[in-house]
């Protein structure tokens, strides 16, 4: 247990000293936003048509014709929570709409001004994304996509929010094979504070920049990226497959982390109902994480 709480607070916790935060904000926005990308290893910025691929490209809401909304309830490890929505719409002929709320919140943080048994207190720490953007085609294979986004993040007594925006395309090179290239999470840096106490040192939102393609067949789909995040590379795969009408297995693989690699999934479908589960198992006693997701089409 105190292993586990220990890499919590290096993953989500910026380290409280003086007035200044560590360097690496709004952690918990890194997470992967759906269990469908989720269980592909989030390999999903040449995936459009599902409205969680405006997380990782604002093109993915492209080649949508109806409305679609997605829910989603994540929980990771004992006390971590993220909550999620995203919508994308069929705007005009070659335009599409498409937006998100993430919220993720962290319960029961204990703190101590010296090392004890017993903390001297108890906090919270939460991450809030708002975004909305659109997708538009030029031309018969390239659609390109734009979001709009503020984040709010809260520890303690600490407030701050940032404005941010998302750059992204997909080009189609023939049916069935999709590149996707995004930069998302993209601001200036966000400072903590409290009333009549100075701010917080800069401290550097999780920009993010994603390459990589899809590939539709007989045999399913099939998705690599390659993901620049915190000055580290990484590489992540995924694959789907429709077993049956109502049912769809899938499978990714994240390279380069310290805590994570494996990760599958599961879909049940029903007319204009998807359920979508996910686990992700880390390692270094951090267990495992499940999402869950609820996609309707209108």
């Amino acid at each position: 247990m105190a292993k586990r709480a220990i890499y919590l607070t290096l993953l989500v916790i910026p380290l409280m000293v003086s007035t200044g935060f560590s360097q690496d904000g709004l952690a918990l926005m890194k997470v992967e936003a759906g269990a469908r990308p989720a269980g592909m290893g989030g390999a999903f910025v040449a995936i459009n048509g599902d409205p969680n691929a405006s997380f990782y490209n604002p093109a993915g809401a492209g080649f949508t014709d109806k409305f679609i909304t997605s829910v989603g309830h994540n929980t990771y490890w004992e006390n971590i929570r993220l909550e999620t929505i995203f919508f994308a719409s069929n705007g005009t002929k070659n335009t599409w709409i498409h937006g998100g709320i993430r919220y993720a919140t962290v319960s029961d943080m204990e703190f101590r001004l010296v090392p004890s048994a017993e903390p001297d207190s108890y906090f919270s720490l939460y991450d809030v994304s708002f975004k909305g953007g659109l997708a538009r085609r030029i031309g018969q294979k390239l659609v390109v996509g734009v979001s709009l986004g503020w984040f709010i993040e809260k520890i303690d007594i600490y407030r701050g929010s940032v404005f941010n925006i998302d750059l992204g395309a997909i080009y189609e090179i023939k049916p069935g094979m999709t590149f996707g290239a995004s930069a998302t999470n993209i601001g200036s840096d966000i400072s903590l504070s409290v009333s009549s106490q100075p701010g917080t040192t800069p401290i550097s939102i999780p920009t993010t920049y994603r390459f990589g393609g899809a590939l539709q067949h007989d045999w399913g789909l099939g998705a690599v990226d390659l993901v620049f995040v915190d000055d580290d590379a990484h590489l992540h795969v995924g694959v789907e497959r429709e077993m049956h009408e109502l049912f769809d297995l899938r499978a990714g693989y994240m390279f380069g982390y310290d805590s994570k690699n494996l990760s599958a999934g599961v879909s049940f479908k029903q007319r204009k109902l998807t359920i979508d589960y996910a686990f992700v198992p880390y390692s270094n006693s951090l267990g495992t994480a499940h999402l869950f997701n609820l996609t309707f089409i209108l």
